[in-house]
């Protein structure tokens, strides 16, 4: 049995977009933890986790995805197409719907710097 294995040029470029996509939403994480904490510092160490966790994932999702749409478009896209559950929680359910247009002023930075590292990745 014969293992084909990916030519170094491709594990590399696999390599750079798994680290621009962590590297960017690890950077998102940071500052909306960040921006969470500077609003309401008694807050939850486990909504801390929950916000990191989505902005990780979603700057890697950005990242290694593809909609054929030009990077800013996809990254801002992309993200808020991810944070909609977000919108209806914090918003709607919690009935707060003026957090709704930070939200969104948030997705559309955040999925404008995914784009980006999207560009430089590839």
């Amino acid at each position: 049995m014969e293992v084909a294995l990916k030519p170094a040029g491709e594990r590399t470029r696999l390599r750079s977009i798994w680290i621009w996509g962590l590297g960017a939403g690890s950077v998102a994480a940071a500052l909306d933890v960040g921006l969470i904490l500077a609003v309401d510092p008694g807050i939850s160490a486990w909504v801390l986790v929950r916000a990191a966790l989505f902005w990780v994932t979603a700057g890697w999702a950005v990242v290694c995805s593809d909609t054929g749409l030009g990077r800013y478009a996809h990254g801002i896209a992309v993200t808020v197409l991810l944070n909609l559950p977000w919108y209806v929680l914090e918003s709607f359910e919690a009935g707060r719907i003026e957090h709704l247009p930070p939200l969104l002023a948030m997705s559309i930075v955040f999925g404008s710097g995914f784009g980006w590292a999207r560009g430089r990745a590839r």
